[in-house]
């Protein structure tokens, strides 16, 4: 095929990084920070019909935007994909239309892939190829297809990482040679909105079956749809739900995290989910949003949803909830680039804005988002106590221990499969209960959950844990999922719920913590028009170190006592025991500075941004830790990180003129290894023979 290629841009983003702790914990918290490499953002484009998917009925164009770190020339760098939604096809003027492919002229494509630049430019900046693909060929005609063009999708992303495969391996049109071994195709991310969110899953799938030629390490779904309800496990996933969506209203998106939960033993990998209230579908694509390009934008919430804009939450009147298209697509940024360069890039120092350890930071634009961490299927990391799958957990945990309640009405759990009832509000329209919403295209069932209530203020629900399983004081967190009924009239609108968490140990020692006191989850669901409010259940997650004063050596209960309100209603679900994974469970992280000893041939190479490092010596000694890394213009700088008190690190690099300067104690005053480098450029990076 041959192509075309444009440079769009030359940015130059430069990340200042002072020596102070300050500066530098700010940092390690705030992923939308620009990074400290110059980006060039180019364009590929091998035509409207380059491209027909096995089994589509129509042609699709290979078409992409790039951005990526300018002269790049350290190690291979991962790769991220985007993939846009369906959406207008073709316009003229300032109107959207027809719904064909290719576009007749004088009208002509809409470029939906440029929508997500401002994510993938702060990810390029910080050491990351990003590349948002074009899919207006098969938005054209996918409402023929018996997915509605999710293989197809699939099938899109596949074909560009091999062209970028190529691009990687001997080079081609349009780019030359510009990223021969530049990228690791072993190191990839995805990111998929709307109906992309669903090919991205697809794709996922598809890669698998070819035998994982690529290997996808991360996958997110922004207001996803699930018309046919693909679980993948064993890999990353994360799901962005806008509350205020008035495309995919019914956040039908949440069973890729729910179905994926337990369906198979031993998932080494976290789920997440980030609720964002106030957001509605469109905003997290600038071509899509009002303002960002002449045609075919809207707020698809007032847009979609009649009598949309008289909502109390998602609606335009005073005191509503409504987040602007700026504050939307700070959320994104902040969690898209957390979880890609986390899962991808490993760097765990944005964990805990994952797993719900971290509030978001002030570029975020809101702190009404939630976030639920659903930890790997590993020992060390999760203790199951009860997941309310059916029925039978109402008696006994999925831990084997005793399970009652007093004082609660109803008392069940519904979702799931039969005979539990699948809506748990069945007054109430589907749209308003994302878990249990029935897919389009698949007859699986809802989410299982314990449906309960109380009038009186001495309701308990008590979990004893069985012999052989108490023993909790390895893990970080008590976590469950937990969301308030706003069917149940003894809620009061408005108002916020809560009630104590009760441990006890064998020497019957007590340690109570009220659920406000750590998590906002208990909120009463925002909304009054169409599919608002919505049952959706957020986590809650108590840390062990609030529960003072027991042994956790020894935990013989964990008691809800629904004490702080004299009456009330709730979904809970997914009660667990549960860490954080260490940053030796992720993938290592990228070294993009590399220097190397004149004459030893000893090497260091490090991560500008996370301080990573691995010391290479001539004398077949080999030293890795996390050190402290800072930047004044053009000199970086990098020493031993705070908790590597077995040794001292010093280095200076110049990457104005290529100069740099290392050495390495071990105890402090044992030198063992240095590095004089009077010219980076001709460095190999690689480690001296025999280590």
């Amino acid at each position: 095929m041959k192509g075309t290629a444009r440079i769009i841009s030359g940015l130059v983003v430069l990340g200042i990084f002072l020596c102070d702790a300050g500066s530098q914990s700010a940092y390690s918290q705030d992923p939308t920070l620009p990074g400290p490499f110059p980006v060039t953002r180019e364009e590929y484009d091998f035509g409207d019909t380059a491209f027909t998917p096995p089994g589509f009925p129509g042609p699709v164009e290979i078409r992409g935007s790039v951005h990526y770190p300018t002269n790049w020339t350290g190690a291979p760098l991962p790769l991220i994909v985007f993939l846009h939604g369906r959406h207008g096809v073709c316009f003229q003027g300032t109107t959207s239309g027809p719904f064909e492919w290719p576009c007749t002229p004088p009208s002509q494509p809409i470029p939906s892939y440029k929508g997500y630049d401002y994510i993938s430019q702060i990810l390029a900046s910080n050491g990351y190829i990003v590349v948002s693909i074009s899919a207006n060929g098969i938005n054209a005609v996918d409402n023929s297809t018996s997915d509605f063009g999710a293989l197809a999708r699939a099938q899109l992303m596949q074909q560009h990482l091999n062209l970028w495969a190529t691009f990687n391996s001997v080079g081609g049109a349009p780019f030359g040679t510009k990223f021969v071994g530049k990228i690791n195709m072993q190191r990839i991310g995805t990111m998929g909105h709307s109906r992309g969110g669903e090919g991205v899953v697809r794709h996922f799938v598809l890669n698998q079956s070819l035998g994982s030629p690529f290997g996808i390490k991360a996958v997110f779904a922004l207001a996803p749809v699930d018309f046919s309800r693909f679980v993948i496990n064993n890999v990353p996933l994360a799901v962005l739900l806008p509350y205020c969506d008035g495309d995919v209203r019914d956040l039908q998106g949440v069973h890729f995290y729910d179905d994926a939960r337990y369906t198979v033993p031993g998932d080494a990998a976290a789920t997440h989910t980030i609720l964002v209230l106030g957001a509605n579908h469109n905003f997290y694509n600038t071509i899509w949003t009002p303002g960002g390009f002449p045609a075919g934008t809207s707020d698809d919430w007032l847009g979609f949803i009649p009598l949309g804009s008289t909502d109390p939450h998602c609606g335009t009147g005073a005191g509503n909830g409504r987040l602007t298209d700026a504050q939307e697509r700070a959320t994104a940024l902040v969690y898209l680039s957390a979880f890609l360069r986390v899962y991808v890039g490993g760097e765990t120092q944005f964990l805990p804005l994952l797993t719900g350890a971290a509030s978001p930071p002030a570029s975020a634009g809101t702190s009404d988002l939630f976030v639920s961490y659903h930890a790997p299927d590993i020992p060390q990391l999760r203790k199951d106590v009860n997941r309310l799958l059916d029925a039978t957990n109402l008696t006994t945990s999925t831990l084997g221990g005793a399970v009652s309640g007093s004082g609660l009405s109803p008392y069940v759990v519904c979702g799931g499969p039969l005979p539990q009832p699948p809506q748990c509000l069945p007054a109430q329209s589907t749209a308003r209960q994302p878990h249990t919403v029935p897919s389009l295209f698949s007859a699986a069932t809802g989410l299982s959950q314990l449906m309960t209530g109380w009038s009186a203020a001495t309701a308990t629900l008590v979990h004893d844990i069985p012999v052989g399983q108490r023993n909790v004081s390895g893990f970080e967190a008590l976590r469950f999922r937990a969301g308030v009924n706003f069917d149940d009239v003894r809620n009061v609108a408005g108002m916020a719920q809560d009630f104590t968490v009760t441990l006890t140990d064998g020497a019957a020692a007590t340690a109570s913590v009220r659920v406000s006191n750590s998590s906002r989850s208990l909120f009463y669901p925002p909304g009054a028009i169409s599919s608002v409010p919505k049952i959706f259940l957020n986590m809650v997650r108590i840390p062990l170190s609030s529960f003072v004063g027991i042994n956790l050596t020894d935990v013989r209960s964990i008691t809800f006592k629904f004490d702080q309100k004299p009456q009330g209603a709730l979904m809970v679900t997914d009660l667990a025991f549960a860490s954080v994974p260490l940053a030796a469970s992720l993938p290592p992280a990228v070294f993009d500075i590399c220097l190397q000893d004149d004459s030893s041939g000893a090497v260091l190479q490090f991560n500008s941004s996370t301080g990573d490092y691995v010391f290479c010596c001539g004398n077949s000694v080999t030293v890795s830790g996390r050190g402290t890394v800072s930047r004044q213009g053009n000199i970086y700088s990098l020493q031993q990180g705070p908790n590597e008190t077995d040794r001292r690190l010093t280095v200076r690099l110049d990457q104005g003129v290529g100069r740099g300067t290392a050495t390495l104690q071990s105890p402090p005053g044992r030198t063992i290894c240095t590095i004089t480098d009077r010219n980076t450029k001709n460095n190999t990076c690689v480690c001296a023979s025999g280590n």
